[in-house]
């Protein structure tokens, strides 16, 4: 009994393997059935494949149905007739007597089939033909309706073919991968090793290729396979997986792990120019991963290869999650806008003349529904990279102004990030007049805030935008000035008129006496030329004391008030406030009360 459910198992796995068939609408298998019934003389002839519960139809003519429930199948007592099952009349037969088939109105008479066996000798159903009346074979047709079936059978394995195999290298292709390694068992002693090997963009485009020179480009992906083949034969079997990847896995002792990963890199990189092949690799010592994994895997290391411009790598498990999480993360990122998972905060920025809060800088955060809260640092530069950051500042202005509508006070003003690619994509000055002309909001209580940088200069449309800003009353600060390219020597092209000096030179500044004199150069010299300043990431009082002796005019940092939500500025702003006395001379030793009560 378990050698016959065994033998049963495995004719279903192979009936199992040709499901695809069934939606494949290939013709041949058409054709076939209707030579069979005119050779036959026959209504009705039906490539017919066995399953547990159903049979279904490859091909089929003179019948309607494309599959039938297993009780009503003539062809599942064929799998285990030697020959041909001849039935003349299936009224007189016990088996068929009582078949709906059968008893219905002009139903079934005659019945032949002969099997489809594959090259294991496993009966995956029948070729049969049908007839509404009584219907002998001679012995010359059972053999013909034999040859039928044989064609069936050849015409499967070529589908099989095409579908298990490159078309060019001829090699197993992905699917064949997949099906000769589902069975591997996840918790193997020994270690796998999988190598994915991608041919650079010598035929990357192989029509072109084949339009242009003759077909060279699909002879040159032959050739790296015979080469590729010729090199491994009898060491691991060869994989086409796609147009330009090919892979192969080995199982071995884990300590051979490296001395075999060598030795196979050196082994298929030999016949190939430097430069023309990359290679990526993946491992696990227990044999507790799948070999789908080990593909994904492998083929990430390619990618980290060609981006090291290495002839290998090794997969990167830290990278490929940092990696994955960017992805799912730029994925959710659309719905995040429409559905309230974004959300914006505001620092405050006070006078350090009397204390007073001035305004408040908009900063986006990100409240994502799995992965938590989540910092600008880490999405803003993703979306900058995906070239989205200009639908962003868009949602940023519309949302920032809207809420300025609540505010309590009305003097205080708002400021807006900008990045560099918004002066590419959008007309900022219309931005910002359209955003406040919709919620009424005076220009003069704006200010934009752009990073300092040479990309400023270089573009001539990005200073024109900036004029057109200033004209329309909208502040212009640069940020984090004092890095990069900052320069006094060309602010006057800059139509700014605040400057922030950047938290690297501002924290800690009571204990880095360069930085001391940096801030106090910067101050005086911004104060003449009729810039308004503010020090940002004040952390300490004895910070605060010191910029505020250097004659800054505002400061913003966690030491003052962290970023706030909304609701603190719908109600009266007299609990966010510095207190300082204006009549007491700004010294760094003298203290300073901070009264950021929010």
């Amino acid at each position: 009994m378990p050698t016959v459910l065994h033998a049963e198992q495995q004719r279903l796995a192979a009936v199992h393997a040709l499901q695809w068939l069934e939606t494949a609408n290939n013709e041949n298998f058409d054709r076939i059935c209707r030579l069979a019934a005119a050779y036959f003389n026959v209504p009705t002839a039906l490539i017919s494949l066995v399953e547990k519960d159903r049979q279904w139809f490859a091909g089929r003519v003179g019948f309607e149905a494309c599959e039938t429930p297993i009780e009503q199948s003539f062809c599942r007592y064929s799998l285990d007739h030697p020959g041909v099952m001849h039935v003349p009349d299936a009224r007189l037969d016990q088996r068929f007597a009582h078949n709906p088939l059968v008893t219905a109105t002009g139903g079934i008479c005659f019945y032949a089939g002969a099997p489809l066996r594959d090259r294991n000798g496993l009966a995956l159903g029948s070729l049969c033909i049908i007839d509404k009346a009584p219907h002998p074979l001679a012995a010359h047709e059972l053999a013909a309706l034999e040859d039928f079936a044989e064609m069936v059978m050849v015409q499967i394995e070529q589908s099989q073919l095409l579908r298990y195999r490159d078309p060019v290298s001829q090699l197993p292709n992905l699917e064949q991968f997949r099906i000769d390694t589902q069975g591997l068992k996840e918790a193997e002693a020994n270690a796998r090793l999988l190598l994915v090997m991608r041919v650079q963009d010598t035929y990357c485009n192989a029509p072109l290729a084949l339009e242009e020179s003759g077909g060279s480009g699909l002879a040159q992906r032959r050739e790296t396979a015979l080469r590729l083949r010729h090199r491994l034969e009898g060491v691991a079997e060869l994989y086409h997986i796609s147009e330009r990847d090919f892979c192969l896995m080995l199982t071995c002792t884990a300590h051979r792990q490296q001395e075999l990963f060598r030795a196979l890199v050196a082994l298929i990189s030999e016949p190939f120019a430097p430069q023309t092949t990359r290679i990526g690799v993946a491992t696990c010592e227990l044999g507790n991963q799948s070999a789908a994994d080990l593909l994904r895997k492998a083929t990430h290391a390619v990618e980290l290869a060609i981006a090291r411009q290495s002839p290998w790598a090794v997969y990167d498990e830290a990278q490929d999650r940092a990696q994955r999480r960017a992805f799912e993360l730029l994925s959710d990122f659309p719905a995040a806008l429409d559905n309230g998972d974004l959300y914006l905060e505001y620092q405050p920025r006070f006078s350090l003349h009397d204390g007073r809060l001035l305004s408040a800088e908009a900063l986006i955060r990100w409240r994502h529904p799995r992965l938590g809260a989540l910092s600008p640092a880490e999405f803003i530069p993703l979306i900058e990279g995906a070239g989205q950051i200009s639908r962003v500042t868009c949602w940023v202005i519309d949302r920032a102004l809207s809420e300025l509508t609540a505010w309590s006070d009305d003097e205080i003003r708002l400021s807006i990030n900008l990045s560099a690619l918004d002066f590419k994509g959008l007309d900022i000055a219309r931005t910002l007049s359209r955003a406040c002309q919709r919620y009424r909001i005076a220009p003069h209580r704006l200010e934009v805030e752009i990073t300092e940088g040479e990309w400023i200069r270089a573009n001539p449309q990005v200073i024109a935008q900036l004029a057109a800003v200033r004209q329309l009353g909208v502040d212009v600060a640069i940020d984090d000035f004092g890095t990069g390219y900052s320069n006094f020597a060309y602010l006057h092209e800059i139509p700014a008129n605040v400057l922030k000096l950047d938290k690297s030179l501002v924290t800690d500044l009571e204990h880095r006496p360069r930085h001391r004199i940096i801030a106090r150069s910067v101050f005086k010299l911004a104060h003449e030329l009729g810039y308004r300043t503010v020090a940002e990431g004040i952390e300490t009082v004895r910070c605060l004391n010191l910029v505020r002796e250097y004659g800054c005019h505002e400061a913003q940092g966690y030491f003052l008030s962290r970023p706030l939500p909304l609701a603190h500025f719908t109600r009266p702003c007299d609990d966010i406030a510095l207190g300082l006395n204006p009549h007491q001379p700004a010294r760094s030793d003298a203290p300073v009360a901070v009264a950021v009560r929010a």
